[in-house]
């Protein structure tokens, strides 16, 4: 417990301006407040009554009491006599970001009603439709959808920002909420679950640590569209490039431009056994490889990938996620998305490395965003300002705290590092381990889709392969792959098959992930070309 001492020592309050401020600022926040509809939805020829309940609960910091207004939206399935069991298990619910609010997941994923869009094609303007979601995951639990400090409609006070707008605040944050909520609706001897998604990754890895420091211990932990590590996102090193390889073959293989007549999952072995193999030593003897080889493997790489092998030549072997997105479909005058490989659009400037939009955000974003202030407003009653927003306000480019996003991170007491227990930027594979290590039944399910081209799978493949945990914990971790990008449930076959491992995950203990487990056998290097 010493590490969680540590931590709240750190965070005392200091007298002076900022809690002055605080003072003052307040009465800006408002009270909490809630909604609770009741409706029903038919699964399979049964009916599932629920309740719907939008509110707001105060969280505080050690500087800014109260610090923010978090809105959240939770499904509570209820008996015949219309009554909600507090001994059920509940998973919280949230996007990443950083600073998002959870519009995404809560209109496309496991929550009552799903919104209908086309699968990996442009989205017509509105009106759009909401449905019956068979996938929910109410009948096995209920659910809490989670905004953001800032985002969404959780608000958050100017004197808070510095410590919730950071990556171990933001952490405490949704850790302060998950026991406001278990203390105002009797969760507490729940059974408890987190899903992230991409960003909510990171926090999501982070936070079953400290909840564990804070008296919670999660029963499971969900990670879809991993980002454990930004050392590979902040830096193109070798290890970037080798990580965001199987996707580029996934992606050129599903636009018809490599392995063709091979089955999806031996074109992604092979790729997975050149990135691991050939790439990886080729781009670690740098300047020294020798040209007859360097021309081999860029031929080789062409033929997994559907680039061009004299570009790959030009690009020392190094294509950058962005130009290869802007590469793949030049032909046709089209860009591939970043969020879903699958997704192919026009960019207004064909020679530019860089393009001149998302096209695949650009599709999806109206249409998920208006049909959810539609059904927070219209269907569930949250009649409140401010208007939604889908991000926090601060500016990315920004390093002064409170304006931009803190991106230091202060890893578990004992982690092994050069540089000490904080580093600038998060590195959440220590606090996973730790988790685990800490609480050896925590079981965690890791899913990724393979033409992800944000939070490439090969990355998180090889974040989770460094755990460090002993032999005996290692079977803790389950992967799941699913044919679809970054917002895995945005395809309804895709979102089909992550409902049924998510209840095949909580129904089972840690060693009957081993049934769950989609993760290939490790294949040695090999290192001949």
């Amino acid at each position: 417990m010493a590490d969680a001492n540590d931590e709240r020592n750190d965070k005392v309050a200091q007298p002076g301006a900022t809690a002055n401020l605080a003072k003052s600022d307040a009465a800006k926040l408002p009270e909490p407040y809630e909604k609770t509809t009741r409706h029903t939805i038919e699964i399979d020829g049964r009916a599932f009554d629920y309740a719907a309940t939008v509110g707001t609960i105060l969280i505080d910091t050690p500087k800014v009491k109260p610090a923010a207004s978090v809105f959240f939206t939770a499904f509570e399935l209820l008996d015949a006599d219309g009554k909600s069991d507090p001994t059920r298990p509940v998973i919280y619910v949230f996007n990443g970001g950083p600073g998002s609010s959870t519009t995404f997941l809560l209109m496309g994923s496991i929550a009552p009603k799903r919104i209908d869009v086309p699968n990996a094609a442009p989205v017509p303007a509105a009106p759009y439709h909401l449905e019956d979601n068979p996938h929910t995951l109410l009948p096995v639990s209920d659910l809490v959808f989670i905004d953001a400090p800032g985002a969404g409609f959780s608000e958050i006070l100017d004197a808070a920002k510095p410590e919730l707008w950071s990556v171990d605040g933001d952490v405490a944050g949704f850790s302060a909420f998950i026991r406001a909520y278990s203390s105002r609706y009797r969760r507490w001897n729940s059974p408890k679950y987190v899903l992230g998604e991409s960003y909510g990754t990171t926090r999501g890895a982070a936070l079953a640590y400290r909840l564990q420091q804070d008296g919670v211990a999660l029963n499971g932990l969900t990670l879809i569209s991993n980002i454990l590590d930004y050392a590979y996102t902040l830096d193109t090193s070798d290890q970037f490039y080798v990580g965001y390889f199987p996707t580029y073959a996934s992606v050129a293989q599903y636009h018809g431009r490599a392995g063709k007549g091979v089955d999806p999952a031996e074109h992604l072995q092979t790729a997975r056994a050149f990135a691991n193999g050939p790439l990886r030593l080729a781009l670690a003897a740098g300047a020294s490889l020798p040209d007859d080889v360097r021309r081999r493997v860029a031929e080789r790489y062409a033929e997994l990938t559907g680039l061009d092998a004299k570009y790959v030549y030009d690009s020392d072997l190094r294509v950058v996620d962005m130009r290869f997105r802007k590469e793949l479909l030049r032909d046709e005058e089209k860009i591939v998305g970043r969020y879903d490989g699958r997704v192919a659009g026009y960019d207004l400037d064909r020679m530019n490395d860089e393009e001149t939009f998302v096209v695949d955000d650009a599709y999806l974003d109206p249409a998920y965003s208006s049909l959810a202030n539609a059904y927070l407003r219209d269907e569930l009653g949250w009649d409140r300002p401010p208007e939604r927003r889908g991000f926090a306000d601060f500016d990315w480019d920004a390093t002064e705290p409170g304006k931009g996003w803190t991106w230091w991170h202060r890893q578990p007491e004992m982690t092994k590092s050069s540089w000490g227990r904080n580093i600038p930027f998060p590195n959440v594979v220590p606090d996973l381990a730790a988790a685990i290590a800490h609480q050896p039944t925590l079981k965690v399910l890791i899913g990724n889709g393979v033409y992800d081209l944000c939070t490439p799978f090969g990355q998180t493949e090889y974040d989770i392969d460094h755990l460090g945990l002993p032999k005996p914990l290692r079977g803790n971790v389950a992967f799941a792959y699913y044919p679809a990008g970054h917002m895995l449930y945005s395809s309804e076959p895709s979102l089909a098959k992550f409902s049924d491992d998510l209840k095949r995950f909580y129904a089972s203990d840690v060693a009957g992930l081993r049934g769950i487990d989609e993760r290939p056998a490790a294949t040695a290097p090999d290192i001949r070309l």
